[in-house]
């Protein structure tokens, strides 16, 4: 690509990326964070992972994903099946969350990708590519197929001396479509792709005119979605055609209503059952930590500690992190911004890692329903618990990292006007 300077999402600084090679990364000098990276023939790469995805995806619904056989009983489950099966059992939420995150995002993510970059390869380009590009990131943090997978991996531990399981030629399929969804994502890069479509249909963005330093000072803003900076006056993204905002609007009202619900939702989520497993009329509920201990005493340690990490440690991490990050914000904090700024990605990555304990539910629910012989049950943890791992990802989303520089910035400017110290030696004391 040719060189374009772009805002970093994270301190709004303004760096020019350059035409990179294979296997280089640019890196926001100030803040650390990843601006962009370059795979070689990446468009290629992405299309075959992305048409070999949607192969073992289809491969993976016809067929049993696993089976439970109990006394002559047999119970199966497939895919397709699953999230109705949930349905008429009485669960809409468990059949909803299952099918979206792990069926129908993933598809519409892979059939975007695939309509983009089919076109892409051979240099051609359409006015609805664009929405289509802005489709694709908004959905990155709902794909959750490798998520599901950990959760059928606990589940399989938790109810493997209950009875005999099978595992079917589904799941295999699914697994290969999880690999093939992950290296597609992984070798597009969001800057490199804007930039190819732009080449593809022969556009050439100019910036406005601006300085070494943050956007906002220069009256600059740029596109979430893509990156490309406008002047302030600008109210929709020449590119994307994206809203345009300086910062998120209303970032820290919707920061701390998602936060404060989601840590309100997780005193049920960890008091109630999360699960009601019956054998021979016997009811046995399970909380998630109940699970964990339940885990631990069997000898599974590594699934114990997996469930004890994703489904306990993870949400009140993120949430301390999350309110430690508003909080700071409010209070003016200048100091510490690196760690802070970490402490942001990292609950932007582990987040989503939550949802394991939900699909071990949704997974044993629909799989074990034997009659009276045996049956799970959802409990209403399951749902507040959902409600906690969307909301704190919401959450997560709603929060502008660029609020913890603008003090910082601030101090900048006061200090360039009365003549003080220079940005180096201000970075030099924060850090």
């Amino acid at each position: 690509m040719s060189s374009e300077n772009v805002a970093c999402h994270c301190c709004d600084l303004i760096v020019e990326v350059s035409t990179l090679k294979p296997g280089c990364k640019a890196h926001c000098p100030r803040c650390g964070h990843l601006l962009s990276s370059q795979t070689s023939n990446a468009i290629d790469k992405a299309t075959a992972f992305a048409a070999s995805a949607l192969l073992f995806l289809l491969l993976s619904l016809p067929f049993p994903f696993m089976a439970f056989q109990s006394q002559g009983r047999e119970q199966q489950v497939s895919l397709l099946d699953s999230g109705y099966d949930l349905l008429i059992l009485g669960f809409p939420l468990l059949a909803l969350l299952l099918s979206v995150f792990i069926l129908i995002i993933p598809t519409l993510l892979l059939c975007a990708y695939l309509v983009i970059l089919l076109p892409l390869r051979k240099g051609q380009v359409y006015p609805w590519s664009y929405t289509l590009t802005r489709l694709i990131f908004s959905l990155h943090p709902w794909a959750m197929a490798e998520v599901f997978l950990i959760g059928v991996l606990v589940s399989l531990v938790k109810i493997s001396g209950m009875a005999d399981l099978v595992i079917g030629m589904s799941f295999w399929a699914y697994v290969l479509f999880a690999l093939c969804l992950i290296a597609t994502i992984t070798c597009i890069d969001r800057l490199q792709l804007w930039h190819s479509l732009d080449q593809a249909a022969s556009i050439q963005r100019t910036p406005p005119a601006h300085r070494y330093g943050g956007a906002m000072q220069q009256q600059l803003q740029s596109c979430h979605c893509c990156g490309l900076i406008h002047d302030r006056n600008a109210h929709s993204c020449q590119r994307c055609s994206s809203p345009l905002h300086p910062r998120t609007p209303f970032s820290l009202q919707k920061t701390w209503a998602f936060l404060i619900t989601g840590a309100l939702l997780y005193i049920p989520a960890n008091l109630y059952p999360i699960m009601h497993t019956r054998l021979l009329g016997a009811d046995e509920p399970s909380t998630i930590l109940g699970g964990v201990v339940l885990l631990w005493q069997h000898g599974s340690y590594p699934i114990a500690l997996i469930v004890f990490i994703a489904s306990i440690l993870i949400p009140i991490v993120k949430m301390l992190a999350l309110f430690w990050l508003a909080f700071s914000v409010e209070a003016g904090h200048q100091n510490r911004v690196n760690e802070r700024i970490w402490m942001y990605r990292m609950t932007e990555l582990i987040g989503r890692w939550s949802m394991i304990d939900v699909f071990v539910v949704a997974v044993l629910v629909a799989l074990v329903q034997l009659g009276g012989l045996a049956s799970i049950q959802p409990g209403l943890a399951a749902t507040a618990f959902a409600g906690v791992v969307i909301l704190t990802m919401l959450s997560a989303l709603s929060f502008d990292p660029r609020l913890i520089w603008d003090n910082l910035n601030q101090r900048e400017l006061n200090s360039i006007k009365s003549g003080q110290a220079p940005l180096n030696d201000l970075l030099d004391e924060i850090n």
